[in-house]
């Protein structure tokens, strides 16, 4: 199924019928209210009751199976390759719950979205026509940033900030609505970690939101995914504008 933006997840996994083929998974047992939550998060898909039939043929009825909203036409409805982060958390996933190894061994196999040299090239150009405009670029305080949240439009234009970086949203680009005025590194990274946004993700006047990521303690696919998602908005027509202050004093 198509992702939410071609340079950073250009596909979710999804299912769809097909005849004579096995699916494998994991169920989980999980409170009402979870569930209803999780539904809400997943909109793109819909549940779908299934019977799961365990390795060792215990029959499981009733098990909820996300299913994507709109269907696949063939021949018409257009896939896209999974990023790294996301085919990683599958795999991990298929790991940690033991599935057949022939499973893991297919997962393995699917490739993951590379950033084209082309799209990363003028991500570079971007990036250094910046620094290159003024000698004394602007650089925001989170409290200027928070001001950019979307509640105010007209005055206040939609930001947000990535790797220390403040980017201005074109009015046509959708971001998420955690985005908007705030700086998404740390949620980025918890994101390409596979951990909770919901509890984890501190904004700036929160206790704990000090000191923010260092980029040189990143892991090579962590620096990659950051800056995936900085190209999700440069090559959609936003455009870095200041540097964030806060981010820089906490890479000293």
């Amino acid at each position: 199924m198509r992702g939410w933006n071609d340079y950073i997840e250009p596909a979710w996994a999804a299912i769809r019928p097909r005849e004579g083929a096995t699916l494998h998974g994991v169920a989980f047992q999980i409170p009402q209210e979870e569930a209803e939550h999780l539904d809400r998060q997943e909109g793109g898909y819909h549940v779908q009751m299934v019977t799961l039939t365990s390795y060792e043929g215990e029959v499981l009825p009733h098990v909820g199976l996300y299913v994507p909203k709109k269907p696949y036409v063939e021949g018409i409805s257009r896939e896209g390759i999974p990023s790294y982060r996301y085919l990683k958390l599958l795999k991990e996933g298929a790991r940690e719950g033991q599935l057949a190894q022939h499973w893991i061994d297919k997962l393995e196999a699917v490739p993951c979205y590379v950033t084209p040299p082309p799209i990363r090239a003028q991500t570079l150009q971007w990036i250094a026509e910046f620094q290159e405009s003024s000698e004394d670029p602007l650089v925001w305080s989170s409290e200027k940033l928070a001001q950019h949240d979307g509640s105010d439009p007209e005055q206040f234009p939609v930001h947000t900030s990535i790797m220390g970086f403040v980017i201005r949203v074109h009015p046509d680009t959708w971001i998420f609505p955690s985005w908007k005025g705030h700086n998404v590194t740390r949620r980025n990274l918890l994101q390409f970690n596979g951990k909770s946004l919901d509890t984890n993700d501190i904004r700036y006047n929160e206790p704990g939101y000090r000191p923010l990521p260092k980029l040189d303690e990143c892991s090579k696919g962590e620096k990659e995914y950051l800056m995936q998602s900085l190209e999700s908005q440069l090559h959609k027509g936003s455009k870095i504008v200041a540097h964030y202050e806060p981010f820089l004093a906490d890479q000293e």
